[in-house]
């Protein structure tokens, strides 16, 4: 059977869905990777603080942590700024996987029509021919 431009269509329409949800999968696995470094980030946070505030460190501890500090803070901003940014990405591949999915099932619904309306056309033609056949039995001269 010849391919027809809604054969096309609906081959790039499941390309287009199978592109959207393997942006999905990678954006979900930043997304996760950015979780991670979010919290990995306040774990420093909390253990350099706890080493500077331990009655058993010195001065040093302290001044080291004084120092740190500036550059802990920034990485958890880093940190939460990109999971921000995934987060977002996200959601909007999740969107564009909702809207390749509805365009798919627009073709789907709209081959399937055609199925219906071709297979009314060639019900009407048997249906036809039978009706000729019909007509010429009855008046064809009896032998």
């Amino acid at each position: 059977m010849p391919r027809t431009p809604l054969d096309s269509l609906l081959k790039i329409r499941r390309l287009e869905l199978d592109e959207a949800k393997k942006l999905l999968s990678e954006a979900l696995a930043r997304s996760v990777t950015a979780s991670d470094a979010v919290k990995n980030a306040e774990q420093d946070m909390v253990r350099e603080r706890n080493a500077a505030i331990d009655l058993a460190a010195n001065d040093q501890a302290v001044e080291a942590y004084s120092r740190w500090l500036p550059v802990g803070r920034a990485a958890l901003d880093r940190a939460r700024r990109s999971e921000r940014d995934a987060t977002a990405e996200v959601e909007s591949c999740r969107m564009r996987v909702n809207l390749a999915r509805s365009a798919l099932e627009v073709a789907e619904k709209l081959a399937e029509k055609r199925a219906k309306e071709q297979q009314v056309l060639a019900e009407k033609r048997e249906q036809a021919a039978l009706d000729d056949l019909s007509a010429q039995k009855h008046h064809s001269p009896q032998d």
